[in-house]
């Protein structure tokens, strides 16, 4: 069957589940088999599918999974082997049509589906050959949709909603981002962006890709203005508050048995000791691999912060690719081992998949932990690494064997240190003088601040202070004026602070670990610093 027919036999079965229709599809040579149309005189018997969401229409093939809409209809879909897939759409009478073709003329045919739920199914090789077809057919089949249009009630807000894609619920950083990638440009930052939303919506925008390619070719030479974005600001306000799907974990909660807070619920549910601050704040490196996803979901800054994810149509979540490598650092806090589980991805989706994830001290020596995949992605780094071992690095691999599709590889939405210690960082340009460890007059106010902050979390916490140096110099009077930098801090800060704590660990690393680039004097700068490590106790979050 051509490429046209096919495409031809998808576009029906999109009217007719629009309007209700019971027809079935336009017979073709590719029309699958199994599922016989039910009887329109008496009402098809189903039974429970595997997702006690949905109900599977009797008959239909055991290996058919469901998949939803933008408005919440459910097809199913049934993959064939090479690439192709078969389509079948029921009403509760019986079987509406059905059709055949490969995964890219599906996603053609039927742009709003979400067929992430088909990316584990699929072999997807050969898959980039059939990408390079032309699109010649395509007018081909809009001039046949639009001679159905006339009589067929309704067929036009469903070809709409076909042509201009799904309701993208978008950030100002994901907005920014998917407009780059489709070769648009703004006049301002993203930052700048952000500010604008979070002013007029709350920090929300939504938009189908048909608008925002409608966006990008009516702004000027310098890109998008904050003008432009008004324009869909009002369908913005308007819009209904997006879809939360029933495995999106939700904002932290307190709870009676959690010393910090709760995140998601059920088999996934995760107490955090240190709540908000046991997040991921910086992506240090993202690279897509072989079949990235599609943007926006191919953003790694999605992977930062809370867990925010919402639906498959909401931006807030990253898609690593297959092969796909994003590498995160903890900045004010730090992974250690405690008792249990000291790491958790929040992957999104009913399963997780296979990840393998690599920690490290520096970004430069990684150790490898594993895989994680099953129903939880919590890990113990216990058997890895040793007793105060400290680890900002995180880095994750997309290993899954199958993937593709516009949600491809791996769906990270947050990465979250359980076993943690609060970080505050001190710069030692404030600190001292080059070369030295005695503290300047200035850096007094500074250091009450945070001896303030420290007496807030009482005495049974364990400190560890540690200095840091850039890599200029020899190693060994790195090593010496870090040890010493470190000893003056606490010094002073233990002067200020009563009762001191007992449990209090000094240490000096020199140049090992830097946070930066040290062939920069930016980098450099940073890697300069004394570091405040807390693990606080009984009054605190955390309790070993």
């Amino acid at each position: 069957m051509s490429h046209v027919q096919t495409l031809l036999a998808a576009a029906s079965l999109i009217l007719l589940a629009a309007c209700g229709g019971s027809e079935t599809a336009p017979a073709t040579p590719e029309a699958p088999e199994a599922a016989p149309a039910a009887d329109a005189e008496n009402e098809a018997q189903v039974t429970p599918a595997a997702d006690p969401g949905f109900v599977r229409p009797e008959g239909l093939p055991e290996t058919a999974i469901p998949v939803t809409d933008l408005d919440g209809s459910v097809y199913w879909v049934e993959p064939r082997g090479d690439g192709r897939v078969a389509l079948y759409s029921f009403t509760d009478d019986g079987q509406v049509g059905a059709a055949a073709g490969t995964f890219a003329q599906l996603q053609e045919a039927y742009p709003t589906l979400d067929l992430s739920p088909l990316a584990d199914r699929l072999d997807l090789a050969g898959e980039a050959a059939a990408d390079q077809e032309t699109g010649s057919g395509v007018d081909t089949l809009r001039a046949a949709q639009d001679g159905l249009v006339a009589a067929t009630p309704g067929a036009q807000k469903a070809l709409d909603l076909a042509r201009n894609g799904p309701v993208l619920e978008l950030t100002g950083p994901t907005l920014h981002h998917l407009v780059e990638s489709m070769g648009g440009s703004f006049t301002m930052t993203k930052e700048e962006l952000t500010a604008l939303l979070q002013e007029q919506t709350d920090g929300r925008f939504t938009a189908t890709n048909a608008e925002l390619k409608a966006l990008i070719r009516g702004s000027g030479e310098d890109g998008i203005t904050a003008e432009d974005i008004g324009l869909l600001l009002p369908k913005t306000r308007d819009a209904p508050p997006p879809k939360i799907d029933r495995d999106a974990p939700g904002k932290g909660r307190a709870g009676d048995d959690c010393p910090g807070l709760i995140y998601g619920s059920g088999k996934r549910e995760i107490c955090l000791p240190l709540g908000a601050l046991s997040f991921a704040d910086r992506v240090v490196s993202f690279t897509p691999g072989e079949k990235p996803s599609k943007p926006p979901f191919d953003f790694p800054e999605n992977a930062l912060g809370e867990p925010n994810y919402r639906n498959t149509y909401s931006a807030d979540f990253i898609s690593l690719g297959c092969n796909g490598e994003l590498i995160t650092q903890f900045t004010d806090n730090i992974l250690v081992d405690v008792d249990g589980v000291d790491l958790y991805i929040f992957e999104i989706g009913p399963v997780v998949e296979k990840t393998l994830l690599a920690i490290s001290s520096d970004g430069e020596s990684w150790i490898e932990v594993g895989e994680i995949e099953g129903a939880r992605s919590e890990v113990d780094i216990g058997p890895f690494v040793s007793k105060g071992d400290k680890f900002p690095f995180v880095r994750l691999t997309n290993a899954s064997v199958a993937c593709g599709g516009n949600h491809s590889g791996a769906d990270i939405d947050a990465i979250a240190a359980v076993g943690a210690e609060i970080r505050l960082s001190l710069d030692s340009a404030l600190l001292f003088d080059v070369g030295k460890y005695e503290i300047k007059p200035e850096a007094e106010s500074a250091l009450a601040e945070l001896a303030a902050q420290l007496q807030t979390y009482g005495a049974d916490i364990r400190v560890t202070v540690e200095g840091h140096t850039d890599s200029t110099g020899s190693a060994a009077s790195n090593q010496t004026l870090s040890e010493n930098r470190a000893r003056s801090v606490w010094d002073n800060l233990s002067g200020k602070i009563s009762p001191v704590p007992e449990d209090v660990t000094i240490r000096g690393y020199g140049a090992s670990r830097p946070v930066a680039d040290n062939a920069t004097e930016e980098g450099r700068a940073e890697n300069r610093r004394v570091d405040i490590l807390i693990l606080p106790g009984k009054k605190g979050y955390l309790t070993e």
